[in-house]
């Protein structure tokens, strides 16, 4: 499924040092969850340009990561930034691994791009052999944020890439409806949740 996230590159080359520290803060809580959870096989869904894997690998330069992602302007963008990585093209309603391919699975700033996340949820829990790692916007503080920064005013502080909107407690009941859910943190303005399939 195709979906538009030209607004992640502009996040993470934004130079507004508020901004770059909740990217940080973000970052930091998703490589704690990464770093105790000790899998061995690791897979970062939606992976974009690499963001992500390449800031948990400056933690830990031997991580047994790989990304998909469908969008390939975004895979050239984390071949180039990550090339040591093995990175494919993939579809997140369709992922071409096998079931319970990885010991952990992120999938961070995804669901809320989806016309119907639960499809991707299913197959999430269908290739992870232990946890899911899943994230999203925390409503309404993820508006709130844009607000305080002038960002898509004219919409609220909705960005316009976003398709879904939950509160915290909304994203623990639909987790909930296909995994246990662990642990969950809120690194303003978003929530993360730890799951185990």
């Amino acid at each position: 499924m195709e979906f538009s996230r030209r607004g992640n590159l502009q996040k993470y080359r934004n130079r507004n040092p508020l901004q770059r520290f909740l990217i940080w803060n973000f970052h930091r809580r998703v490589g704690r969850f990464v770093a105790a959870s000790g899998a061995r096989t690791i897979l970062d869904v939606g992976c974009g340009e690499g963001f992500t894997i390449d800031r948990l690998l400056r933690v830990d330069g031997h991580l047994p990561i790989q990304g998909v992602d469908y969008d390939w302007e975004a895979l050239l963008h984390a071949r180039e930034k990550i090339p040591e990585i093995f990175l494919q093209r993939g579809d997140v309603l369709r992922l071409p691994y096998s079931g319970d391919s990885f010991e952990l699975v992120l999938c961070l700033e995804v669901l809320e791009h989806l016309p119907d996340p639960l499809p991707a949820l299913k197959e999430l829990q269908r290739v992870s052999s232990h946890h899911c790692l899943i994230s999203v916007p925390n409503e309404p503080f993820f508006m709130i944020s844009n607000l305080l920064r002038g960002k898509n005013v004219r919409a609220w502080g909705n960005d316009p890439e976003h398709l879904q909107q939950w509160r915290a407690a909304q994203f623990r009941r639909m987790l909930r409806e296909y995994f246990e859910v662990v642990r969950v943190y809120y690194p303003f303005p978003w929530v993360v949740a730890l799951c185990r399939t």
